[in-house]
């Protein structure tokens, strides 16, 4: 018995959609690189990269890359090649607060920040989520090529954004692409 529970726990953990990480991470598919943070979980199943330490619900820092082709889920204004960061951050700003689960939506910072030596935008928010718990977010990104790259913290704001702030700021720091 004590075996069959070791082949079916080993089985089911090889196939499950976490994984821990820590260290350098690769995406070649995204084209970028970064450093992430030794013992947390990295989703397994998706063309976005995200992580957590707590569960997705708690926190989790979210990288990932938007075709400039592709439209956003909750706004008409488009990304196009050539916008400066300031107006790239206006239509991820009301992108996110056009999202129908996003209540109270408020800009908290707005500021220029170099991604990967890019110029791009860092802006800082918060909301009410249909539940009525304050979440708070980061939302830091820049184009490159035909590519909107956006690394992403969201924690509620009482006790979780602070916890991790300072992980996330590593792992922005950290954040490399790898051919532009």
């Amino acid at each position: 018995m004590k075996r069959l529970f070791s082949i079916l726990l080993v089985l089911t953990v090889g196939c499950a959609p976490w994984t821990q990480v820590g260290g350098l991470h690769k995406n070649e598919k995204l084209n970028f690189s970064a450093e992430l943070p030794l013992g947390w979980m990295k989703y397994n199943q998706s063309d976005t990269l995200i992580i957590t330490r707590d569960g997705v619900l708690l926190q989790y820092i979210q990288i990932s890359r938007i075709s400039v082709n592709e439209k956003l889920k909750n706004t008409k204004k488009k990304v196009t090649q050539g916008m400066t960061p300031h107006e790239l951050a206006e239509v991820v700003i009301d992108d996110m607060a056009s999202n129908q689960h996003v209540l109270d939506f408020q800009v908290i910072e707005n500021s220029p920040l170099k991604i990967s030596g890019i110029p791009g935008f860092r802006v800082g928010y918060t909301y009410r989520n249909e539940n009525g718990l304050r979440v708070k977010g980061l939302y830091c990104g820049c184009l490159s090529g035909e590519w909107l790259y956006a690394i992403v913290y969201t924690a509620p704001q009482r006790h979780y954004f602070d916890k991790d702030a300072e992980t996330f700021e590593r792992v922005l720091a950290s954040f490399r692409l790898q051919k532009t």
